[in-house]
């Protein structure tokens, strides 16, 4: 009996009914099974298309307590809700059985899968990863925590499936079997849901679990993969991926062998070389040709938000990286914009939620690379004791006229802001759209 055949004789409940739930019912209606869903939300995202399309659907709206989820075999649930949460814990105390649309996407999938986690630089490097194979000629399935939905894509002519993961959604995924996969790096992120790092970080590993190839970053243990055969690493240097240099020039490397010029990668920044070598190790199983990667490279602009050059002018540079959500991502930041000599040449706006992380490692980077720290948000004040002479403001406007006042021919203006936007925004999109906004405001009217 197929899984399919096995979940029509089942009660199912969809907890939550966003894109990935809404996704999800939709994905089990198409194969006649018809589940219960489930919202704490009294005016749930999705709720408009069930009764148009699907009334026959039982939705319980409200507390969660009233929903009698132990009363499932099945929940599929969202990744946005944890599996502490008092009512799903006690059902699966039960012996109810949790999963996500991605453990029922394995479950089901037949099809090769590259699968990305990391505290960052996921989308950049599945994106890349999906544009390279399209470039090969393969039709590409891209999502996860990005694009379309995974279930939906299951239904479409895919060759191979390339996944964003979240620690989230690999809390209740347990039969991936990805090709190749990947913990890009790990930093503090997420500690208002996970007990500490290492719960955080050992969640991340779970995308290692039955994959064929482990992708590792050297200069990250914490990205290490055990009972894993076959492992590939990736480094600015020593890796088996990683940069070489020769006649004053730097090119891409395969296991010693010289590819190609990174000149070739059209998005600066060493955190964007390291990305590039990680798309390399990736595909690596499907020994494509060198130039595929050259060609594709030289073409990708990169992400909206993700170190994006918004402008130059008076030779300023302006980056927004509002998707530098967390610490390990903002320094990554910092560190990929430095110049080589050290200079301080860089001035920050960073802040918002810091979801109570630990900002203290921030400290010896703003000591080095930053000549101006400009604060705002919910967490200025904790941010601006890291940096003398740091300047706090209340609006992202007060931000960039000040970075602008401050700046000189050779410096760069760069958004990291180390936090979550929630704060003062809907979103970190919303967040850099404001920053870039402004920015471009400043060129045209000084």
């Amino acid at each position: 009996m197929t899984y399919l055949k096995q979940l029509k004789e089942i009660n199912i409940i969809v907890l939550g009914l966003g894109i990935s739930g809404l996704s999800t019912v939709r994905f089990l209606l198409q194969h006649n099974i018809t589940p219960k869903v489930v919202d704490s939300r009294l005016n749930a995202p999705g709720l408009d298309w069930l009764q148009e399309k699907a009334p026959e659907v039982e939705v319980n709206l409200g507390e969660l307590t009233e929903a009698n989820l132990s009363q499932a075999d099945l929940i599929i649930i969202s990744p946005g809700i944890a599996l502490a949460q008092k009512d799903v814990f006690f059902a699966v105390s039960l012996g109810v059985e949790v999963i996500g649309d991605i453990e029922l996407f394995a479950r089901i999938n037949s099809k090769p899968v590259i699968a990305v986690t990391g505290s960052n630089g996921k989308s950049s490097v599945v994106t890349l990863t999906a544009k390279v194979l399209e470039k090969a000629g393969f039709k590409v399935g891209l999502g996860g925590n990005i694009g379309t939905p995974i279930l939906d894509l299951l239904t479409q002519n895919i060759d191979v499936f390339v996944l964003e993961l979240s620690s989230f959604q690999l809390e209740t995924t347990s039969s991936l079997k990805a090709v190749s996969a990947t913990v890009l790096n790990i930093s503090e992120d997420h500690l208002d849901r996970y007990a500490d790092m290492t719960e955080y970080t050992q969640t991340k590993h779970k995308i290692y679990e039955n994959c064929e190839y482990a992708i590792y970053s050297l200069d990250d243990k914490k990205t290490y993969p055990t009972n894993v055969k076959n492992k590939l690493s990736f480094s600015a240097e020593s890796a088996d991926f990683c940069l070489l240099e020769q006649h004053g020039k730097n090119y891409f490397s395969a296991s010693g062998v010289v590819l190609f010029e990174t000149e070739s990668l059209k998005v600066e920044g060493k955190h964007n070389q390291l990305n590039a070598l990680a798309v390399m190790a990736l595909l690596s199983p499907w020994n494509l040709e060198s130039v595929i990667f050259k060609e594709t490279f030289s073409e990708f602009s990169g992400l909206d938000h993700r170190c994006q050059l918004v402008s130059s002018f008076n030779n300023v540079k302006y980056f927004n990286d509002s998707k530098a959500t967390n610490v390990g991502a903002c320094i990554a930041s910092i560190e990929s914009l430095a110049t080589t000599s050290g200079d301080q040449n860089i001035i920050l706006i960073a802040g918002g939620d810091g979801k109570g992380a630990d900002f203290s490692t921030l400290k010896p980077y703003f000591n080095k690379y930053v000549k101006k720290l400009v604060c705002l948000g919910k967490d200025a004040e904790r941010i601006s004791t890291l940096s003398h002479g740091a300047l706090k403001v209340k609006t992202m406007a007060e931000a960039v006229n000040l970075a602008f006042d401050q700046a000189i021919s050779g410096d760069i203006v760069l958004l990291a802001p180390a936090c979550s936007s929630l704060d003062m925004y809907a979103n970190f999109m919303a967040r850099g759209d404001d920053f870039s906004q402004l920015v471009l405001q400043k060129k045209v009217n000084p």
